[in-house]
């Protein structure tokens, strides 16, 4: 049995360290069973995973252990390889991103319906008929179009 010296050692934990505190909102554990890695975290039960997953097939699968009102606790897994190992964690992150950017589309959503009903309140009937939404001068890609985006793309 090789042992590690000391100053290698750390600087190893020190790289585990900040792998886990990367997923440290959700983190629960990561096991290896039999030729098996299992990267289990712990989400938000309306969290969407099996679609953003569909969207990226690979070697990534799921299975949850348990789910409450509030959570679900759920393993995500692939065979112990490199290059299953690096897609397991390209979809944990993907389902992230995705699940992130709909929660803040949400609160968005709410902020600008707060801020039109301020204005509907505020206004007479008559200013409000006048009201027009110019997205043409808006910056960035606005989808205008009845079609969804894409469900999930890559993350950075």
């Amino acid at each position: 049995m090789y042992i590690l010296p000391s100053n290698l050692l750390n600087l190893h934990m020190i790289e585990v360290y900040k792998n886990i505190d990367k997923y440290k909102d959700y983190f629960h554990s990561i096991r290896l069973h039999d030729s098996i890695f299992l990267f289990d975290l712990k989400l938000p039960s309306d969290w969407e995973v099996k679609n953003v997953l569909a969207s990226s097939p690979g070697t990534t699968q799921i299975k949850i252990n348990d789910e409450s009102k509030t959570h679900i606790l759920i393993s995500f897994y692939c065979p112990f390889d490199a290059k299953s190992v690096q897609k397991l964690v390209t979809d944990v992150d993907l389902v992230i991103k995705w699940n992130k950017d709909r929660e803040e589309k949400v609160n968005l959503l709410n902020m600008k319906k707060m801020e039109l009903e301020k204005i509907f309140e505020s206004n007479s009937i008559d200013s409000l008929r006048s009201i027009n939404f110019d997205f043409n001068k808006t910056k960035g890609d606005i989808n205008l179009d009845d079609k969804k985006p894409n469900l999930a793309s890559e993350g950075t």
